[in-house]
């Protein structure tokens, strides 16, 4: 059974301005199997008069409640067993109490994936592990790291699973002439250095002091300086600070615009030194910035790294399309700080659907970084 209130938003969200371009294509997807299967589905019209029930009821008059109204009149009146389904909690949850419908939707998992587990183990079971590397005996993913720790809750190694069994993750550093040498400052550093080195994409988020952007510019400048890489595409999406006033129209080409005037001129100035830095490395090459709006004109080749900054901006269609415009061998690193909540559709967000698509992949790697190393001043703003 299909509400003919259904029908009708799925017409307004095919051409909204409101909506995004991810948005209207499912919308479309969903009018084409309507008119490919009319066999499949009966409407149910709403009859206007039936308003005056959600006064009874204590309701407003939504779209969403006037759906609900159908479904009471598909069962009521028409005689349907009828199963409310929707991955709306709260229009479930309405439905069940105040329509009396039995109700079905999808679960989401609210525990985003770290890349990473922490175990655990007495001397007795750390031995029969290193004797059992191909048994995964922790359920992991392809790519999946985990922190072992002895009965002191010290760290005692860092391993990886892969196609081929428990592999141990060796301290690595990344040197560069403008950056020196990087070490990582703590075993899930250490991680996220592995999968930038060994994954064809790395996702990297936590909170601010991790290291999610330094780690892969210290990267960067290494392979960069080695001829490894030629170039490196830093995808910038203009997101301002929640609440924060734009400056409005500033003379000057738009790289110029982007440096001074947008928070991506002052991480690189931040990380490079200099502002003047930068620009000296967009002018040789080295360094292109592309902004999200223009990335469907790119293609990034396999002899160049692509970084997307502060990718929790991005929505869904973004991110697929840009994965889509780099070529086979292209290093992908995507760094960001994802908000954690329950009760969150993750198919709405783009990093977060990146990590659920992605994970366990042989080329794919994400890690959480967890520790902020700027100081207790940023550790309280956390709070804040």
């Amino acid at each position: 059974m299909l509400s003919s209130i259904s029908i009708q938003e799925l017409e307004n969200i095919k051409s909204s301005r409101n909506k995004s371009d991810d948005i209207k294509y499912a919308a479309r997807q969903a009018v084409h199997f309507l008119d490919e299967n009319p066999s499949k589905y009966r409407i149910v019209m709403y009859d206007i008069s039936s308003q005056c029930d959600f006064i009874e009821y204590g309701l407003e008059d939504t779209p969403d409640n006037r759906i609900l109204r159908c479904a009471e009149y598909a069962r009521n009146v028409l005689g349907y067993d009828i199963v409310f389904a929707s991955d709306d909690i709260l229009a479930r949850l309405i439905a069940k109490e105040y329509f009396k419908l039995d109700v079905s939707g999808r679960e989401y998992n609210t525990d985003l994936y770290k890349g990473y587990i922490t175990v655990e183990l007495s001397d007795e079971k750390i031995a029969y592990m290193y004797e059992h590397i191909s048994e995964n005996q922790f359920n992991m993913l392809i790519n999946q790291y985990v922190l072992i720790k002895n009965k002191n809750n010290e760290i005692v190694d860092v391993l990886k699973w892969t196609e081929i069994g428990l592999e141990t993750v060796r301290q690595k550093s990344f040197k560069s002439n403008m950056f020196g040498t990087l070490k990582p400052l703590d075993a899930i550093q250490r991680c996220a250095i592995d999968s930038i080195i060994n994954n064809d994409i790395t996702v990297l988020y936590g909170r601010a002091g991790s290291g999610k952007t330094t780690l892969p510019l210290n990267y960067i400048m290494q392979m960069l300086e080695k001829g490894t890489y030629k170039k490196c595409y830093i995808i910038y999406s203009y997101e301002p600070l929640k609440g924060a006033k734009t400056l409005g129209y500033e003379k000057g080409d738009h790289i110029t615009k982007l440096l001074y005037s947008a928070s991506l001129g002052n991480i690189l100035s931040s990380k490079f030194g200099d502002i003047q830095m930068v620009e000296r490395m967009i002018d040789l090459g080295q360094i292109e910035i592309i902004p999200t709006a223009n990335i469907r004109g790119v293609e990034i080749s396999e002899d160049s790294i692509l970084l997307s900054t502060e990718s929790q901006n991005l929505d869904v269609y973004t991110l697929k399309t840009i994965i889509q415009r780099c070529k086979d061998g292209c290093k992908q690193i995507y760094e960001g700080d994802i908000i954690e909540q329950k009760d969150i559709n993750i198919s709405q967000l783009g990093i977060n659907r990146l990590i659920e698509v992605f994970k366990g992949h042989s080329k794919f790697g994400c890690v959480k970084l967890k520790n902020n190393y700027r100081g207790e001043l940023t550790e309280l703003a956390d709070k804040m």
